[in-house]
């Protein structure tokens, strides 16, 4: 008989609710990339590690309990079907404002951006490119549930952390060895990119993974100590390789050795887990966070439509209008209009984006809830 996991604590999923708000935070303020606020001056540079937080929520949530059709079918229809949809209205959006109203960004609406480029690129359309994660998170969770299913079974508490470990370990050596060879460093995007994504975010997975198995009974030091501890190695380490900065979409500037880039990702990703923890009651007092902690996917594929109607909103509000702020924003993703100055509109946008992207998509869901129900009566 399959062993049965206990469930996580409610106060485990509570914080872990709370890092997936940090998480997202993060990822809509660093594409606005003017004024990082939880960077801590520079020491925690979101692109290394903000992604990855959410493979090592994943990793921690692996449920081992599922049979192998139920597991493939829940992600297929959670991950890969809203990706192709959304892919398909935003390809079409894409269409639309570069035929009828001057745009330029985008690729062409065709099948291999339609059905393709999501598996190898992520970016074909631009307004949903923040969602070429997806591919990759779902290959992860694929691969580590096809690996650690058959030890489900084991009722041996000492073996199963074994097993996390070493799933951890020969992640972590397998990625060290392969990511410096990432295909985009010969400025290649095709599916052995794809392959190097996948690879690049299994140890955060297997992290994650070790962290509910075996980590997390050791992690109970309440100390301010802790966090010193951490950002004391974070800080050594990146005095010791300066040039550990990367970017994981493309996994090009991979200049410093992968054991100290993860290291410096990992013990990021390990000082945000104690910091939701300790904001983890907000969410428990506020309805807003809980729903947006619950609607991450949301913020992630709609936050860039979010920005782009901010850009025009505050271009409509500048007097005098300039045209050319208006060509670049229909030009350029990554720039911003700032008609009061950058440090007092940067959280604007980060604000406004998520409420716009959170209403796309509960319109959608709303939607396409009725839709279902109608074909049900149908």
């Amino acid at each position: 008989m399959t062993k049965q996991l206990p469930a996580p604590e409610k106060n485990t999923s509570t914080s872990f609710k709370m890092l997936y708000i940090l998480g997202i935070l993060m990822i809509v303020d660093g594409h606005i990339g003017t004024f990082d606020y939880l960077d801590l001056g520079g020491l925690l540079r979101y692109q290394n590690y903000h992604i990855a937080i959410f493979m090592f929520v994943s990793g921690y949530f692996l449920n081992l309990e599922r049979n192998y059709g139920e597991f493939f079918k829940r992600k297929t229809l959670r991950l890969l079907l809203p990706l192709y949809i959304w892919n398909i209205l935003y390809g079409t959006l894409c269409w639309y404002l570069n035929n009828y109203h001057g745009f330029s960004l985008g690729g062409k609406f065709d099948l291999r951006n339609l059905l393709i480029s999501p598996l190898t690129d992520g970016h074909q359309f631009i307004y949903n490119m923040a969602g070429w994660f997806i591919v990759p998170l779902f290959l992860v969770q694929s691969i580590s549930f096809m690996v650690l299913k058959p030890f489900s079974e084991i009722k041996e508490e000492k073996i199963g952390s074994c097993i996390s470990i070493i799933f951890f370990i020969l992640s972590f050596v397998i990625a060290s060895i392969c990511v410096p060879h990432a295909v985009e460093n010969e400025g290649e995007r095709n599916l052995l990119l794809t392959f190097y994504r996948t690879i690049y975010f299994m140890p955060a997975f297997a992290l994650g993974f070790c962290y509910r198995h075996f980590l997390e009974k050791h992690d109970n030091i309440n100390s301010p100590l802790y966090f010193i501890i951490l950002l004391s190695l974070i800080s050594l380490l990146e005095s010791i390789f300066p040039n550990y900065n990367h970017i994981p979409s493309w996994l090009n500037f991979i200049n410093e050795p992968m054991p100290a880039i993860y290291a410096i990702s990992l013990l990021s990703i390990m000082f945000w887990v104690r910091v939701a923890r300790v904001f983890s009651p907000l969410l428990e007092k506020s309805r807003c966070l809980r729903y947006g902690a619950e609607h991450t996917f949301d913020i992630m594929m709609h936050h860039f439509i979010g920005l782009i109607c901010l850009k025009y909103i505050f271009y409509i509000a500048t007097i005098p209008q300039d045209r050319n702020i208006l060509d670049q924003i229909k030009s350029d993703i990554w720039y911003y209009n700032y008609p009061l100055g950058e440090t007092r509109c940067a959280w604007f946008y980060i604000t406004i984006s998520i409420v716009i992207a959170l209403l796309t998509g509960f319109t959608f869901n709303r939607i396409y809830a009725k839709l279902k129900d109608k074909l049900r009566i149908n």
